[in-house]
């Protein structure tokens, strides 16, 4: 391949390209489309009950996941689901109808608590025996990125979501 047609497939890829200044040839390009079409690593959204709203506040200010948190977190998930981020926002585009006011709580309300994990795990896919999903909850202090816990909402909220049991 020519130096012109590789600025040409980088600046059609979106990757800014000085005049001239192919470095590398081929081994950019591909990095460079890899890159482009590797998946994104997974969300995981855990539907909890609201009757663990003090251990989901704590986390909530941590931002981060200790080993014995995430055995806990595993106590505590009634369901689970694993999927992209852009799947979560299409299957609940506005979860926030689900709030539940306050003064209006019921003990049947719950939580989501997204997480945005650095790389995908099996032991939260779905038809995982317990042994691997129980593994995969302790392996959360390093698989956990960003963590979000939603506001109490009405159960209602994760019905679209086709969340699976823990």
């Amino acid at each position: 391949m020519e130096s012109s047609d590789m600025e040409s497939l980088l600046i059609v890829l979106g990757v800014p390209v000085l005049a001239g200044a192919v470095v590398g040839g081929a081994v950019l390009v591909v990095k460079e489309v890899l890159k482009r079409i590797s998946p994104k690593p997974p969300s995981l959204v855990l539907v909890i009950s609201a009757s663990h709203a003090d251990f989901l506040e704590s986390l909530k200010d941590k931002k981060q996941i200790d080993v014995s948190e995430g055995e806990q977190l595993y106590q505590i998930t009634r369901y689970l689901w694993l999927g992209s981020e852009t799947e979560r926002s299409q299957k609940i585009p506005n979860i926030n109808e689900y709030s539940v006011a306050q003064g209006a709580e019921s003990e049947y309300n719950i939580y989501l608590v997204e997480i945005k994990l650095k790389q995908s795990d099996e032991g939260f896919k779905r038809n995982v025996n317990q042994l691997d999903r129980y593994d995969a909850f302790r392996k959360l202090a390093n698989l956990a990125g960003d963590l979000k816990v939603s506001d109490r909402l009405k159960i209602e909220a994760y019905e679209n979501l086709g969340v699976y049991n823990r």
